[in-house]
């Protein structure tokens, strides 16, 4: 994944350099943060590329009746809306299927979090909720769908019991409501992976100082 590889800070505290006492390790450190975040930020267009999305969001919610099908909008387009106009908190996504309602979902590509970050995701979402739900003419539900998890119990362990068990989504049940195929989306997720595996190996090696104590661990095991 280009995203990972390529990933930059835009700058650095120097919070790593301290830490390891080895600027250039910081840096890749810095660097490796960046790809998290990056990774994020290409799973959500690769599944943007897959899904059906709506043209014009202010157009749609006019619509009487929500066409078949489900339809989603993105981060951007919620921002741009004068429909909704609440900005500072907008999910991820907005996923309409009719009959069903709007599914609120916000995107995670990890499931581990400290509580503050938990208790102001939650607060986030329902916020966006309670504000629009005189300017949504459809049933709101929130979702918090940790990508890369299988087990919803897990979720909301992850998020320290701030969410329900209703709103944990996994990754199969989010591409379930897309039509999406989730294998296509985790084979690249996780060769991408290994890519971004290999490239921070080789990135530590090109470290004078961590060479050193590579080759000083390697000997001790070899006796």
């Amino acid at each position: 994944m280009p995203q990972r590889q390529d990933a930059e800070p835009k700058e650095t505290s120097g919070g790593y350099d301290r830490l390891f006492g080895i600027p250039a390790l910081g840096k890749l450190i810095s660097r490796i943060q960046s790809a998290v975040i990056s990774s994020g930020t290409e799973l959500e267009r690769m599944i943007l590329d897959r899904v059906q999305r709506i043209d014009d969001l202010d157009e749609f919610l006019q619509v009487e009746i929500m066409p078949d099908g489900v339809w989603v909008a993105n981060k951007r387009q919620i921002k741009q809306c004068e429909t909704i106009d609440f900005p500072g908190s907008e999910p991820d996504f907005l996923i309409f299927k009719r009959r069903e309602g709007c599914y609120v979902v916000e995107l995670k590509d990890g499931h581990q979090f400290d509580t503050k970050k938990a208790m102001a995701g939650r607060h986030s979402i329902h916020s966006f909720i309670e504000r629009s739900a005189y300017q949504l003419p459809y049933r709101l539900s929130a979702h918090f769908c940790c990508f890369n998890q299988d087990d919803r119990k897990a979720i909301v362990t992850g998020f320290k019991g701030k969410i329900t068990a209703q709103e944990a989504m996994t990754g199969r049940a989010f591409c379930d409501l897309l039509r999406l195929t989730t294998m296509k989306l985790c084979q690249y997720d996780k060769q991408s992976s290994q890519q971004t595996y290999i490239l921070s190996l080789t990135e530590r090696m090109r470290i004078r100082e961590i060479r050193g104590v590579v080759r000083q661990l390697l000997k001790e095991n070899e006796g």
